[in-house]
């Protein structure tokens, strides 16, 4: 998701519900209105990973659903970013010809213990020209070919490299191509992928 704040920030968004289904499809709907809610009102990113922690844990108590994200927020003039993580794969920058810089998640999974925020839950980076943002979910990383060996974080780290050297608006489908070639079958998650190029 791709979320403006005005003409001064803009956010981007993935977030992963456990389990599959009716209950998972809606508490992701519930999940993803309290995050879009906490960013158009711009609180800082780690109370609002806190918030949703306590969301997850209070207000859907007893429920066996938990959530994993990744949120970036871009500073338009400054091409400073801010990125949180809570139990999610790492975002990653990725400059053509460059080997992709990750972002590692510094929270737990939301929704299983109190303190799963970090106290430095957030990272800042500066961003330059032509830099492309990739976030995702686990339905990239989470798949197997036909000898039963999973793809893994390397292994979309090395499609986002390779791809990083089309165009822009080629990179996605080069994404998901390689990674539909490289699959054994169907995919058996849902699969989330969103990118930003800085100009």
């Amino acid at each position: 998701m791709v979320l403006p704040h005005g003409d001064e920030f803009l956010s981007l968004l993935v977030c992963d519900v456990s389990g599959h289904g009716i209950g998972s499809a809606l508490l992701a709907n519930r999940i993803y209105s309290e995050t879009i809610s906490s960013l158009r009102s711009g609180i800082p990113l780690a109370d609002m990973l806190r918030q949703l922690n306590r969301f997850v844990m209070q207000d859907i108590a007893g429920s066996v659903f938990f959530c994993t994200l990744a949120v970036a927020r871009l500073d338009r003039d400054a091409r400073r970013m801010i990125f949180a993580g809570a139990g999610h794969p790492p975002a990653m920058i990725v400059q053509p010809g460059e080997e992709p810089r990750m972002l590692e998640s510094r929270s737990g999974v939301l929704g299983l213990m109190p303190d799963a925020v970090d106290g430095e839950a957030t990272l800042e980076v500066d961003l330059r020209q032509r830099d492309r943002v990739v976030l995702y979910t686990d339905g990239l990383t989470d798949v197997f070919d036909s000898r039963g060996e999973i793809l893994g974080i390397e292994g979309v780290q090395e499609f986002v490299r390779e791809t990083a050297v089309l165009l822009f608006p080629e990179m996605k489908q080069g994404i998901l191509d390689r990674i539909a070639a490289w699959r054994e079958g169907p995919p058996g998650d849902d699969i989330s992928l969103v990118m930003l190029e800085l100009r």
